[in-house]
């Protein structure tokens, strides 16, 4: 397979973006970080009610950030969230038989959300959403065990509104009906340890939407770097309680011998 490697400049600036252009497969993988290219998460008033419920807040790591909230049909202000897009994946096509242009894959690598519960926690990281299967991926991290791109909603795609000015990619899209896949509430369930009761109306819930806009104007890069969850450390009695058998059994041993 021929690929030929594009670096272009926009309004004077070098190196805003590069991009590979696969000639057998026509897709067109753009780098980001330096362009105006922006996710938002917003809770849904379902989603805000299940999480008041189950006592549970969310907040935003690595580069996500918070934005300013969406007040509902209630009058209650919907937690939203900035994931900014790090990489996307197009196809390019020739119509009338396939769009010019359509979104195969975006990345919000960096970008992580934390949910929780009292001491509990449930990290989700490096998102990326996945057209082919209608899919928005993460890494989860619940019980102190990340398991990477793992499957966290199934969505609908609507609004699509996506072209190329030259080499700039313009698009915006929403993402609605964010609904758990069974891997996801598995892991909140054990994650932030939600008794039955709490997690299975999480099973259809309506988490919100993501509103994806992109456009070619400059940004401050952001760094891409994958977003790496701390594993909490065990607590103090739980070391000692451990290091004390541990010497007991090395005791028992040399007693044995």
């Amino acid at each position: 397979m021929s690929t030929i490697q594009y670096t272009f400049k926009a309004a004077g600036l070098a190196a805003i973006a590069s991009l590979t252009l696969s000639t057998s497969a026509s897709a067109l993988t753009l780098d980001t970080t330096a362009l105006a290219a922006n996710s938002v998460f917003t809770l849904s008033q379902d989603a805000l009610d299940a999480m008041n419920a189950a006592s549970t807040n969310m907040s935003a790591l690595g580069i996500a950030s918070a934005a300013a909230g969406v007040k509902s049909s209630s009058g209650d202000l919907l937690p939203s969230f900035n994931l900014p897009v790090t990489k996307v994946d197009v196809s390019l096509g020739l119509p009338p038989f396939s769009p010019l242009v359509s979104p195969n894959w975006g990345d919000a690598t960096g970008s992580a959300l934390a949910i929780t519960r009292g001491s509990r926690s449930v990290v989700l990281a490096n998102f990326v959403i996945d057209y082919s299967k209608d899919l928005v991926l993460a890494d989860i991290t619940a019980n102190g065990v990340t398991t990477k791109g793992t499957s966290l909603y199934s969505f609908t795609a609507t609004n699509l509104n996506i072209g190329l000015n030259g080499l700039t990619l313009n698009m915006h899209q929403q993402l609605s009906n964010l609904v758990f896949t069974d891997t996801a509430l598995a892991s909140f369930t054990s994650g932030l340890n939600l008794s039955k009761a709490l997690a299975t109306p999480l099973k259809t819930l309506d988490f919100g939407t993501i509103t994806i806009d992109i456009n070619g104007a400059l940004r401050s890069p952001v760094n891409a770097t994958p977003f790496t969850a701390a594993v909490p450390e065990a607590p103090p009695a739980l070391m000692l309680g451990l290091g004390l058998c541990g010497i007991a059994l090395v005791a028992r041993r040399k007693m044995q011998s």
